[in-house]
C-alpha cells in the first residue's frame, strides 16, 4: 500500500473479505419450531397460573362518575394561595445596598473624559495606517499556506496508521472481521 493512499483495497488483503462468521447446518429450518414450541410452553404456563387468572386491581363503584365532582370541588372552589417571594426584610434592604455600590461604582469607575476616535487617528500618519493593514494582509496569507501544509501532513499520518493497521490485521487472524467497504 502507497504511502499516498486513504483507503484499504481488498484486493490487496484477501483475510479482510474473509467469513469469520459460521451458522450450524440446519439452523434455519428448525429454527421456527424451537420458537412455536416456546411460545406455546409459555402461554401453557400462563393459562396454568392462578395467581395470573385473578384481577388484583379493582376500581371502586362509581368511581369514575364521582371523580370530576371531586376534582372540580377541590379546584374551583378552593381560594388562591399567595406565596410571597421574599418572606424576610433582610432580602429587600441587601437588594437596595447592591444597588447604591453598583451606581456609585459606575459613577468613580467611568472614565470623565470621552476619547474623540477621529482625533486620535489624525494623530498617526496615513504611511503607518498602510503598512500596519499590510502586515495584516500578509500575516493572513502566511496562514492559509499553514493550513495547506497541515492538509497535507495529516494525510501523510492517515495513510501511515492505514498501513500498521493493515499490517496488524495481515499478522494476527483472530482480528479478522468481515467489514463492508466503501469507496467514497
Amino acid at each position: 500500500m502507497s504511502k499516498k493512499s486513504k483507503h484499504i483495497k481488498l484486493e490487496d488483503h484477501p483475510k479482510l473479505s474473509e467469513n469469520i462468521f459460521h451458522v450450524p447446518d440446519g439452523y434455519f429450518n428448525s429454527l421456527h419450531d424451537k420458537l412455536m414450541d416456546a411460545v406455546e410452553t409459555e402461554e401453557s404456563m400462563l393459562n396454568q397460573s392462578e395467581q395470573l387468572k385473578r384481577h388484583p386491581f379493582e376500581v371502586p363503584g362509581n368511581y369514575f362518575e364521582e371523580l370530576t365532582e371531586q376534582i372540580m370541588a377541590k379546584t374551583v372552589n378552593a381560594e388562591a394561595k399567595v406565596i410571597p417571594l421574599t418572606r424576610q426584610n433582610w432580602f429587600r434592604w441587601t437588594a437596595v445596598a447592591a444597588s447604591l455600590i453598583l451606581a456609585v461604582s459606575f459613577y468613580f469607575l467611568l472614565p470623565s473624559s470621552v476619547i474623540n476616535s477621529e482625533e486620535s487617528l489624525s494623530a498617526i500618519s496615513d504611511e503607518t495606517i498602510i503598512e500596519y493593514l499590510n502586515a495584516q494582509q500578509h500575516g493572513n496569507d502566511e496562514l492559509f499556506n499553514d493550513v495547506d501544509s497541515i492538509d497535507l501532513i495529516l494525510d501523510e499520518l492517515i495513510a501511515d496508521e492505514l498501513d500498521v493497521y493493515a499490517d496488524i490485521l495481515s499478522s494476527n487472524s483472530e482480528l479478522n472481521y468481515d467489514f463492508e467497504y466503501f469507496d467514497y
